[in-house]
């Protein structure tokens, strides 16, 4: 099998996450940063973003990793719409200082200050190439998980979106145990059709301990991933890909027989990194202990690359004890990321089990669907670009 990044070569990604704020205007069942941090309270301050100095570490970086790949720089919170100006102030430096550059800018949000900052500038949204807005369902199950949201305001704020800029729109979905997968599903397909999101993404929480009614949440969650198959082979027959992107990254993975060959994020790769409180880390989910290099008063701190890629590496070694390279589902999740390993090891190991159900699904359906792909005279590359590429921008699923 052929690497991922064998096989995209030039057009393999490098991608900066950078935190804007800790603010946020939510209260998320099982909030990631609350998990790895603590209390919000603690983070508010340290979290919080300096246009100066991080376009001061964002230059650093690029300058000392660029390699013509496409960059991406996604803005992370909290909620990056709470600190918008400086969102707006980044990206006015980014484009002066690289003007001949095609960076490709990522919002993460909520959805619901959507209508404030359009207001302030709509204009700025042609310049995002993909707004990830979290969506957990249909009303009541969006609203019972993400806390002060409230799915018809956000759905009202796509909809002016739509009517303003034509920004690309990823809806993420976060599936907790007591949720239903096909929920998100039909949410999805109700603003799809609606012309309001193009793109459908899902992931299952992080927790520090594992699913208590695991076989009956397996057999729910299973079930659900059969039905997205179902519904993307029938929107094949009409000719159509349906932009359920795990979906299609897996299918083209097993038609192409590409090993991902890291993991998830490739936080072992020293090639992505997040931008926090003006330090350079290897992934913000993990926490701030491991530091990559920091600006100091006396100017940027880069720690010594080979002990810090040393480091990285250590931080995947329990793929070996993981029993990664003997597992069949490895070729695509690349033995998921150390996140959830930190947090609890038993929910990992049934995350490996759901991972490898959903790779049997994807092998139980590909042959049906590379059959419709040549009635239909499609290609299989369409089933990549632009979807199962933006996955790379997202987590492995599950």
């Amino acid at each position: 099998m052929i690497t991922l990044k064998e096989y995209l070569k030039s057009n393999y990604p490098q991608i900066f996450h950078l935190t804007i704020t800790g603010k946020c205007n939510a209260f998320c069942e099982g909030c990631i940063n609350s998990l790895i941090y603590g209390e919000r309270s603690s983070i508010l301050k340290d979290w919080e973003g300096d246009p100066e100095r991080d376009f001061e570490i964002l230059n650093y970086l690029l300058n000392a990793s660029s390699n013509g790949s496409p960059v991406y720089i996604a803005f992370y919170g909290g909620e990056p719409l709470l600190a918008f100006d400086k969102i707006r102030i980044l990206t006015e430096k980014i484009d002066q200082r690289y003007r001949n550059k095609n960076f490709k800018l990522v919002i993460y949000t909520n959805g619901m200050l959507l209508d404030k900052v359009l207001s302030k500038d709509r204009e700025f949204f042609k310049r995002i190439e993909l707004l990830i807005v979290s969506i957990d369902g249909r009303d009541k199950q969006h609203n019972l998980f993400r806390k002060g949201t409230k799915l018809s305001k956000i759905e009202k704020n796509l909809e002016l979106l739509r009517e303003e800029v034509k920004t690309p729109v990823l809806m993420w979905s976060t599936i907790r145990e007591e949720m239903s997968l096909g929920d998100c599903l039909f949410e999805f397909l109700k603003l799809f059709n609606q012309g309001l999101v193009d793109y459908f993404y899902w992931h299952l929480i992080e927790k520090d301990k594992p699913i208590e009614k695991f076989e009956n949440f397996k057999f729910s969650y299973l079930s659900d991933l059969r039905m997205f198959f179902e519904e993307f082979i029938n929107c094949l027959r009409k000719g159509t890909v349906l932009p359920l992107l795990p979906v299609c990254e897996l299918t083209y993975f097993l038609a192409k027989q590409i090993r991902r060959g890291h993991t998830a994020c490739g936080i072992e790769e020293f090639r992505n990194f997040d931008i926090l409180g003006g330090k350079v880390i290897p992934c913000v989910d993990l926490g701030d202990e491991f530091l990559l290099g920091e600006l100091t008063k006396e100017g940027f701190i880069l720690m010594d690359q080979v002990e810090v890629e040393k480091g990285l590496r250590k931080l995947v070694k329990y793929k070996k004890n993981f029993g990664c390279e003997r597992c069949e589902a490895e070729f695509y999740c690349g033995g998921r990321c150390p996140v959830l390993i930190k947090t609890s090891l038993e929910r990992a190991k049934q995350y490996c089990e759901l991972t490898r159900s959903f790779v049997d699904l994807g092998r139980e359906f590909l042959p049906e669907i590379l059959k419709i792909l040549k009635q239909m005279d499609l290609n299989l590359t369409q089933i990549y670009y632009p979807y199962g590429y933006l996955v790379l921008l997202t987590d492995v699923v599950p």
